[in-house]
């Protein structure tokens, strides 16, 4: 099988969910036998990157990187604002007047934001990766209406291209099947590397919450500015509750909340050592969508998570069994309290949510969920719709 996969972003360095999703995805795809042969095409960072550990050509057939530019006047009028940030006019040429389409079989698309630079009649079938459902995610964050406009508009248009769609959880594909009834959402979820995250030499401190994420993303930031009251509230009960925040790129709003038992650790190379020795993972997120990796990392590495419904979507776990489930604000002080009066259940419930990420959430296991998905729409070509 030979892949044209597009993404927007390059997906390395590891400091994003989602690079890490769709890294651990060629990666595990790397291993499988027989062995896609992907060509991976990528729009630069525009930000230096550090060396990598690696040669891109051991994890695909072949790496290019496009460099961004400057969207002309009427993508900016008509398209959501990532698609004019991740812009690319060398990657829109090489779609539109250089590609060798009689080199691929499939195109995989790893974001809807890049359809306005595939060609308006693709000669190959077509799958389509949600990271999370952009128009759902634009709502939630109360975005204005032209712009939930434009995501529904591209939203259609990528379900008119293919009926082949892959998402991250049960419930997004329920969302994205319930508005364009024809499609096939197939469900490849959220994983850890669960030899790299384990439980050698976990140490907990006492009281030690840790919040992990990108530090320049809304539902993050979102999450924290409303989850620090009430760790404030339950540090007035036990002081020995304290808050590690460890993420890129901290917007000025992180920087505000430091301070009275809260801690920034910014821009760290490896998380494993903050997940040893954390009480436990906090994941207070109230919009979501996309990609729960330090969800699943940290139960690998045997660390309690306490978390709300909405962090929660996707995965395979069962709140009481696996996690500490906070279903509103309010109930977050006396599950902190709780936590570290008594920190053995959490630990107990960590260790059966290892189990479960093993069996479920198993890198590996889930990019030969992709390489089936991809499977299934070249038996099925004709199942791609007409362009518009």
């Amino acid at each position: 099988m030979r892949v044209l996969f597009l993404s927007p972003v390059v997906p390395w360095p590891l400091h994003s969910g989602g690079r890490i999703r769709t890294f651990e995805l060629l990666h595990g795809l790397a291993r499988t036998d027989p062995r896609p042969l992907v060509d991976l095409h990528c729009v630069e960072d525009p930000a230096p990157e550090p060396a990598l550990p690696f040669e891109p050509e051991s994890l695909v057939h072949a790496f290019q990187n496009h460099p961004r530019s400057s969207a002309p006047f009427a993508l900016r009028l008509n398209s959501p604002p990532p698609v004019r940030w991740f812009h690319s006019e060398s990657l829109r040429r090489f779609l539109n007047h250089d590609a060798q389409w009689g080199n691929w079989d499939l195109v995989h698309l790893d974001e809807l934001l890049l359809l306005p630079y595939l060609p308006p009649e693709l000669p190959l079938p077509l799958v389509i990766h949600h990271h999370k459902l952009d128009l759902d995610h634009a709502k939630a964050l109360g975005q204005r209406g032209s712009i939930c406009s434009r995501w529904r508009e591209l939203e259609q248009k990528a379900c008119s291209r293919t009926q082949h769609h892959v998402v991250c959880g049960r419930e997004d594909a329920q969302r994205l099947a319930a508005r364009h009834k024809h499609i096939r959402p197939l469900v490849v979820p959220c994983g850890a590397d669960t030899d790299k995250f384990n439980t050698d030499g976990r140490q907990p401190v006492e009281g030690r919450l840790l919040f992990l994420g990108s530090l320049d993303y809304e539902p993050n930031l979102r999450a924290l500015e409303s989850f620090v009251p009430q760790l404030h509230a339950a540090r007035a009960r036990d002081a020995r509750l304290h808050l590690q925040i460890v993420g890129a790129r901290p917007d000025p709003r992180v920087l505000d909340l430091v301070g009275d038992g809260i801690a920034l650790e910014p821009n760290v190379p490896d998380v494993r050592p903050f997940l040893q020795t954390a009480e436990a993972l906090v994941a207070p997120l109230e919009i979501g969508g996309g990609s729960r990796v330090k969800i699943c990392e940290a139960l690998a590495a045997g660390c309690p998570v306490l978390a709300s419904p909405c962090a929660m979507e996707g995965l395979k776990l069962v709140a009481g069994e696996h996690l500490v489930a906070i279903s509103s604000p309010s109930e977050w002080p006396d599950a902190l309290v709780e936590l570290v009066e008594d920190p053995s259940k959490a630990r107990a419930m960590a260790l059966e949510g290892r189990e479960r990420v093993r069996a479920e959430h198993h890198w590996p296991d889930l990019a030969a969920l992709l390489a089936a998905a991809w499977g299934s729409c070249l038996q099925n070509p004709t199942e791609n719709a007409a362009p518009l």
